[in-house]
C-alpha cells in the first residue's frame, strides 16, 4: 500500500432502477378490474369508473381538435396579413 497525500475522489454509484409507465396497460387493467367487479355485484362503482375513463378520453379528444382549430386560424390570419402587406 502506497502512501498518498491527497484523496482522490471516486465515483459515486447509485442503484437506480428506472421504471416504465404504461398509460394504456393502466387503462386496461382498470376496465378488467372494472368488469370483474360488475360481475361481482359492485355495480354503481364499476359504473363511475367506466364513466371517469370516458370522460378523459374525450377531453383529451376534445384539447387536441380545440389546439387544431386555433391552430389553423392563427394560420389563415397570417396568411391574410401576409397578402394585405405584399399584394395590395
Amino acid at each position: 500500500m502506497a502512501l498518498t497525500f491527497f484523496k482522490i475522489p471516486r465515483n459515486k454509484k447509485f442503484n437506480y432502477r428506472p421504471v416504465y409507465y404504461d398509460q394504456k396497460k393502466e387503462e386496461r387493467e382498470k376496465r378488467m378490474k372494472a368488469a370483474l367487479e360488475e360481475e361481482t355485484g359492485d355495480y354503481e362503482k364499476a359504473l363511475r369508473e367506466r364513466m371517469q375513463l370516458q370522460w378523459k378520453r374525450t377531453a383529451g379528444a376534445r384539447s387536441r381538435r380545440a389546439s387544431n382549430q386555433r391552430l389553423v386560424i392563427i394560420f389563415v390570419v397570417i396568411a391574410l396579413l401576409f397578402y394585405l402587406v405584399f399584394f395590395v
